[in-house]
């Protein structure tokens, strides 16, 4: 599998959910975030979208989220338990195990993830993080840990736009 080529469609269709506005119907909103839905047309189900308005620079929130080891996330987030880089593909291509922790006193049992990842600056100076589960890339030397995985999800990211002429420094996540 050629991990450049399919990280530039993910990233590409990713793209597109930002910038088609069409089809999109609100299924929460607050004062902070926007969800929105719409049917998705590469599987049979439905694709969401959030977004909000962070204070703070594009730099500076990424250091946040930025999917390395050891990172911020893993700190603030109490949805990521663990984070593991297990292959670098490129400087801006990685593949990586994410680990959650358990949930409803324990009943739901953690869940791990082994993810394709790239990450992306655009012209504009935006920055995009996107991923999709390796289980889908043949052949995958990380597929022995799949015994041990429970969780899926389709094509992710997030995208963190820059400050907007008149605004408080700010970024816009989607």
């Amino acid at each position: 599998m050629d991990y450049e080529q399919k990280a530039k469609a993910v990233a590409d269709c990713l793209l597109s959910y930002r910038r088609d506005e069409s089809g999109w119907k609100v299924c929460r909103k607050s004062n902070d975030v926007v969800v929105s839905w719409r049917p998705s047309s590469e599987f049979p189900g439905n694709v969401y979208k959030g977004e909000g308005i962070v204070s703070g620079s594009p730099e500076k929130v990424w250091e946040c989220l930025k999917p390395v080891p050891n990172g911020l996330r893993v700190k603030w987030d109490s949805n990521v338990k663990k984070f593991e880089l297990l292959e670098q593909i490129k400087e801006d291509i990685s593949i990586c195990r994410t680990v959650t922790p358990s949930a409803a006193m324990g009943i739901i049992a953690p869940r791990d993830f082994v993810d394709v990842i790239l990450v992306k600056q655009y012209e504009d100076g935006s920055i995009s993080s996107n991923a999709w589960l390796c289980e889908r890339i043949q052949p995958c030397m990380w597929l022995h840990l799949y015994s041990h995985l429970r969780g899926a999800q389709q094509n992710s990211g997030v995208q963190f736009l820059p400050d907007r002429p008149g605004w408080p420094p700010s970024t816009l996540c989607g």
